[in-house]
């Protein structure tokens, strides 16, 4: 996937693809698809957002397979289709609380960094479970809390402490909302799934600048829309706090950080 050329750079996921995709979610696509086992015929990928991971997911399984790749945006996917261009993925709009497939229509399901967002998350794993054949492969990866994870915590405290009206029930939580293993563990076990296991991953994160970061934390987020009814000098007052911030308590240009997400495995 290229990251000098991404579509829709002013729109909101077009921003979250090119200054968060490399720097927050491409160190866990690559850890995800390493833990593939066998070479998998059929593949479906849950929250695929702007196709991050399906890119590496279509590669590994080879041309003979099928990847179904399905988000609830239809934006993040418009993204996803241009970046990935390969004749063995498919991307559907679809909830991944209600699939439209078949039981066990799946060699290997993956959901990283999705669930997370879901109304009803039992009912994510449940579906999971539903469509995955027996003795399939499930993968899911969920954010840590987010103190665990600087940057994001550094951008969300500072745009809370600026922000003069209360923000949207929706900000920072979804992204931190499963980060107790037993938790996750319980999920995945009343689906129905066995050999359930969950471990806490540390990756690093590289970004080129703090600005980078900040740019796809703000305004790659639905609370820009927030952040601009108080006026464009609150956005750059916020950017340039959170840089100031970030290079101070985490490094300096080029950014390095530590990444904390939970990465479960169950089989059916």
């Amino acid at each position: 996937m290229s990251e000098k050329s991404v579509p829709f750079e002013k729109t909101i996921p077009g921003v979250y693809e090119r200054y968060l995709g490399p720097y927050l979610y491409e160190p866990y696509a690559l850890y995800v698809t390493n833990k593939i086992k066998d070479r998998p015929k059929h593949v479906l990928e849950i929250g695929a957002g702007t196709g991050r991971l399906t890119n590496h997911l279509a590669k590994k399984i080879g041309l003979d397979a099928k990847l179904i790749a399905i988000d609830i945006n239809p934006a993040m996917l418009d993204i996803a289709r241009l970046k990935v261009n390969e004749p063995n993925v498919e991307f559907q709009v679809a909830d991944a609380q209600y699939l439209s497939f078949p039981d066990n229509s799946f060699d290997f399901v993956v959901c990283q960094f999705g669930f997370m967002f879901l109304p009803e998350k039992q009912k994510g794993f449940n579906e999971a479970w539903r469509v995955l054949k027996p003795g399939g492969q499930f993968l899911f990866v969920t954010w840590d809390k987010a103190e665990n994870n600087i940057t994001l915590h550094i951008s969300q405290q500072t745009i809370l402490h600026l922000l003069k009206a209360t923000p949207p029930p929706f900000f920072g939580r979804a992204y931190s909302s499963m980060n107790n293993p037993e938790e996750l563990r319980s999920y995945a076990e009343v689906a129905g799934f066995e050999n359930v296991t969950v471990q806490k991953i540390t990756l690093e994160g590289q970004s080129p600048t703090a600005m980078d970061a900040a740019i796809g934390f703000v305004e790659g987020n639905a609370i820009i829309h927030e952040i601009l009814k108080e006026g464009p000098e609150l956005l750059q007052t916020i950017k340039t706090t959170i840089v100031a911030r970030i290079n101070e308590q985490v490094s300096n240009d080029p950014v390095h950080s530590e990444l904390n997400a939970w990465v479960g495995e169950a089989f059916k």
